[in-house]
């Protein structure tokens, strides 16, 4: 009798062990589901960061194509790459955009918001001794970024 007790369906060591493993799986569960959630948090900043790294890189290129031109004193190239309210700056003489520019170095660059960044560019003229420190901001305009406002420091 002790035997065919042992063999039925509701054996009470059976059910603990089901349920012991049922635990144990649904404990194992919830550990690989947080760690899952904690890679893909991880990996969307990762990814967030790399993507402003890439855009940044797209903006000083173009900051970078403005500067050569007007240190090549290209004065229709580098209003290629100027938008509206940068063009009106010009026309209102915030800014200088051909001189004897001789050289330019980038200082700072930052996100201000999505699709914008801001830089701090020193340009050397000539005479080594003159210097000029602008702030020059991009905007993300379709495709391209554009000088959307040029603004002499200090």
């Amino acid at each position: 009798m002790d035997n065919q007790n042992s063999n039925t369906l509701f054996n009470k060591d059976a059910w603990k062990a089901i349920i012991l493993a049922v635990l144990v799986v649904t404990l194992v569960g919830g550990i690989l589901s947080w760690q899952y959630r904690r890679m893909t948090e991880e990996s969307e900043e990762r990814i967030s960061s790399l993507e402003d790294v890439i855009e940044r890189g797209f903006a000083q290129n173009m900051l970078d194509k403005f500067m050569t031109a007007r240190i090549k004193k290209n004065e229709t190239q580098a209003n290629i790459f100027l938008t509206e309210r940068a063009m009106e700056q010009k026309i209102q003489g915030k800014f200088i955009l051909i001189d004897n520019f001789n050289s330019y170095i980038i200082f700072k660059s930052e996100k201000l918001e999505k699709n914008k960044f801001r830089f701090i560019v020193k340009i050397y003229k000539d005479n080594i001794m003159s210097e000029i420190v602008e702030v020059i901001a991009l905007i993300k305009i379709l495709d391209g970024y554009y000088i959307d406002s040029v603004e002499i420091a200090g």
